[in-house]
């Protein structure tokens, strides 16, 4: 199911729900036709769509906010979720759109790679990731019934639902996708599918991994984490995000603060900023972020 089919189903079901855009309008769907009261485009002006939003949610409202890619509403209005949104405790919901490199053929300064960092660090905000067209309908409903701001990533190329070995837990726990005995792998938004193929390409002549997959980033399910790290040495996180301040923070935190000594390997973007045109697939590869790339990282890692 679609972005905007899962939100016009809740502006459907929740009259309280209004909905802003900086020239994103496609990402609505047919809710400007079908709600045209209930929704407002700002052109390119994200901090003041935040700020309305902000105003809105004081009057009442919940006020989900739209930019076409999520490093724009992240980077560039940062000051104003923390201090008009965050600080005030408005409830305000920030997808964040066409995440990671989705659009890196438009340059590195349109790639989001930080998004998660920047809004881990906000007090109060809930930091989401969907990872299948399925979820992320569970992540939206979770979201809107959590009170305050939440930033959820929405991948653009999702599968529709993952191939889960047993009916998962809810959305803000860690959901296994399949067992495997010799190490474990958490996984994130759109890397979960891919960390998925991977591991499957290692079942011939490689070590036999579990795979995690964590929606729920902040504030992290820590002590569910810990549960299933306990029987592993050796953890490997997965994400389409810099190595810091994302998913693989999570866990070296995690496993810091209980004193679980593990042996951790943070798969993501190392501390360089991308420098190439190219698209989604294209970029992947080039970062070794691709199912062959990450099969090598964990294969060299847990054999």
């Amino acid at each position: 199911m679609a972005y905007a089919d899962i939100l016009s189903s809740i502006v459907r079901q929740r009259p309280e729900v209004v909905t802003l855009t900086c020239e994103a309008r496609n990402a609505l769907g047919t809710i400007p036709q079908d709600f045209p009261d209930r929704w407002y485009d700002f052109g390119i002006a994200e901090q003041n769509m935040v700020g309305a939003a902000a105003g809105m949610s004081a009057a009442g409202k919940v006020a989900v906010i739209h930019s076409p890619l999520a490093t724009f509403v992240t980077m560039r209005a940062f000051e104003q979720i923390r201090t008009t949104v965050a600080m005030q405790g408005h409830n305000v919901k920030i997808p964040g759109l066409l995440p990671g490199f989705s659009t890196g053929f438009q340059g590195p300064t349109h790639v989001s790679l930080e998004d998660l960092a920047l809004m881990r660090a906000i007090p109060g905000v809930t930091v989401m990731a969907a990872a299948s067209e399925e979820e992320l309908k569970e992540v939206m409903e979770y979201a809107f019934n959590t009170a305050g701001c939440v930033y959820f990533r929405v991948p653009n190329d999702m599968p529709n639902r993952l191939p889960y070995e047993e009916t998962p837990p809810p959305v803000d726990q860690p959901r296994p996708v399949r067992k495997g005995p010799d190490g474990l792998v958490i996984a994130t938004g759109g890397m979960v599918a891919r960390t998925c193929r991977a591991i499957e390409e290692l079942l011939t002549d490689g070590p036999r991994l579990g795979l995690v997959n964590l929606s729920l980033l902040d504030p992290p399910p820590t002590d569910a984490l810990i549960a299933l790290m306990n029987d592993y040495e050796k953890i490997a996180t997965v994400e389409e995000h810099f190595v810091t301040g994302g998913l693989g923070s999570v866990i070296a935190e995690t496993i810091t603060e209980a004193g679980l000594g593990k042996t951790l390997l943070r798969i993501g973007v190392e501390d360089e900023f991308p420098d190439r045109y190219a698209r989604h697939e294209e970029n992947l590869r080039y970062i070794g972020l691709d199912a062959t790339g990450i099969a090598a990282r964990l294969k060299k890692f847990f054999s």
